[in-house]
Formats: C-alpha cells, sequence, structure tokens
C-alpha cells in the first residue's frame, strides 16, 4: 500500500510539479523588460517585452540558445521620439546578438490582446537595425510588420525562419545583409531591397508570398544564388534589367519574373 501511495508522488517529483520537499512548484514568472537596455544585456528562458526595447549605440543584447521572447501586443507604444514604430519593437543602434541553434532557437512569440480585431495584421513591428551591428542565428519569428527592417546595417541572417510577416526582410539605405539558408514563408513579401541596398541571398527558401517574393528596387543590386524563390504571386520583381542571377531559383510562382524597369533604348 506504502509503495501505491509513494509511486503518484515520484511521478510528480520527475514530471517538476513537485520540488524535494513535496511541495507544488509554481512556474517561474518570464522576465520582464521594457525600455532602453543600456551596456552589456544577456537574456536566456522565458521573456516578456511589456513594451519597446531600445538598445542603443555602444550597448549590446544578447539572446542566448533557446530564449522565447513573448511580445505584449500594442498599437500606441510610441511615447518616445527614439522609436521609429506605433507598434512594439525591437529597435537597435547598438549591437544584438540571437544565438539560437537548430536544436534550441530563439523564439519571438505574440499574444493578441482579450477583444482584439486586429486579425490577420501584424501584431508587432519586428526587429529594426539602425546603424546597428547584428548576428541573428537560428530565429524564429512572425506577425511582424517587418521580421528584420536593416538601415544602414548588414547583420549575417542564418537558419531563421520569418511567417507570416507584412514583408520578411527589408534592406534600405545602404544595407548589405547576408542572408544564408533561412525561410521567409506566407507573408505579404518576401525580401525587398530598396535604397541602395545590395544584400546577398544564399540558399534561402521564400515561398508563399501573396506579393512578391523577390522585390529589387532601380538602385539596389543584390546577389541571388541557390534559393528556392516559389509559390508567391510574383516570384521576383525587379527595376534593374542587368542584374545577373540565374533564373532557375525562381519557378512555379503565379508570375515567375516581372521586369519593370525600361528597356533599354538603342542608339
Amino acid at each position: 500500500m506504502a509503495t501505491a501511495r509513494i509511486a503518484p508522488l515520484l511521478l510528480l517529483l520527475l514530471a517538476g510539479c513537485l520540488n524535494p520537499s513535496g511541495q507544488p512548484v509554481t512556474p517561474a514568472e518570464p522576465r520582464e523588460v521594457a525600455g532602453i537596455l543600456r551596456g552589456e544585456t544577456v537574456l536566456e528562458g522565458d521573456v516578456l517585452f511589456s513594451g519597446d526595447v531600445l538598445i542603443p549605440a555602444g550597448s549590446t543584447l544578447t539572446l542566448r540558445p533557446g530564449t522565447r521572447v513573448r511580445i505584449q501586443v500594442s498599437e500606441s507604444t510610441r511615447i518616445d521620439p527614439e522609436y521609429l514604430s506605433p507598434a512594439t519593437e525591437l529597435l537597435v543602434r547598438g549591437t544584438l546578438n540571437i544565438l539560437g541553434t537548430p536544436e534550441a532557437p530563439v523564439v519571438f512569440l505574440t499574444t493578441e490582446a482579450p477583444g482584439s480585431e486586429v486579425g490577420d495584421d501584424p501584431l508587432w513591428a519586428g526587429i529594426i537595425l539602425d546603424g546597428a551591428a547584428a548576428i541573428l542565428r537560428h530565429l524564429q519569428l512572425s506577425r511582424a510588420e517587418t521580421g528584420v527592417l536593416c538601415l544602414r546595417s548588414s547583420p549575417r541572417v542564418e537558419g531563421s525562419v520569418f511567417s507570416e510577416c507584412r514583408y520578411g526582410l527589408i534592406a534600405q539605405q545602404g544595407s548589405a545583409p547576408l542572408l544564408v539558408g533561412n525561410t521567409f514563408k506566407n507573408g505579404e513579401g518576401g525580401v525587398f531591397c530598396w535604397l541602395g541596398s545590395d544584400p546577398v541571398l544564399e540558399g534561402n527558401g521564400i515561398v508563399g508570398n501573396a506579393e512578391e517574393g523577390v522585390f529589387v528596387d532601380a538602385t539596389s543590386r543584390p546577389t541571388l544564388a541557390g534559393n528556392r524563390i516559389t509559390g508567391n504571386a510574383i516570384g521576383l520583381a525587379l527595376y534593374p534589367r542587368d542584374l545577373v542571377y540565374d533564373p532557375t531559383q525562381i519557378r512555379e510562382n503565379e508570375e515567375n519574373i516581372r521586369l519593370l524597369g525600361p528597356e533599354e533604348v538603342s542608339p
């Protein structure tokens, strides 16, 4: 009989529901973070971004493998001119290190507020790199206005998944991010190159977006190598007709390639 009583307690202890003294275990509250993070900040475990987060120049934020960041959704966080979006954002002007691994990715989660009627709209602004240095490895991010917005920034982004964002990644104002082995899926647009930006895209999957998979304006010259651009409304929309790329990367879209720039006129 004693064995019969002890066995359930052992099961609860092993499951983490009881502490060694037999008392119920209260789940740890996530660390709440908001505002300006100066100096060196390292986060791991469960984290709540309860408002905008700013990493100023000279400061560093590092997210260790397996970190789960929950975003508190708000449509009116812009209370300081420092911030760029009215929605919750992670704005980096210093250094951002996201150090996920294939086994322990860093995950950004969002939860709609009770009574919210946002429907399929983006729930937060996303990660904004403004003159920042960044390494983003094995990040999983969804429902952002822009997964990563690069302003004069050239991060390395690898092994990450951006899903259901309005834009997966935008490079503009001279940004040249290196994008390797990522997935941009099921948003409005995949990767956008604007205002003199030259990103390098190698081995990415850009799939199932409602508009362009890759968009290139007249001033940008991305490098496209070994990507899989498929299932989008338009696979590649580009102005510069002299851009060199392998067209076999772009297939099975509603429209594979749309040339937007004017044709050269022979003298």
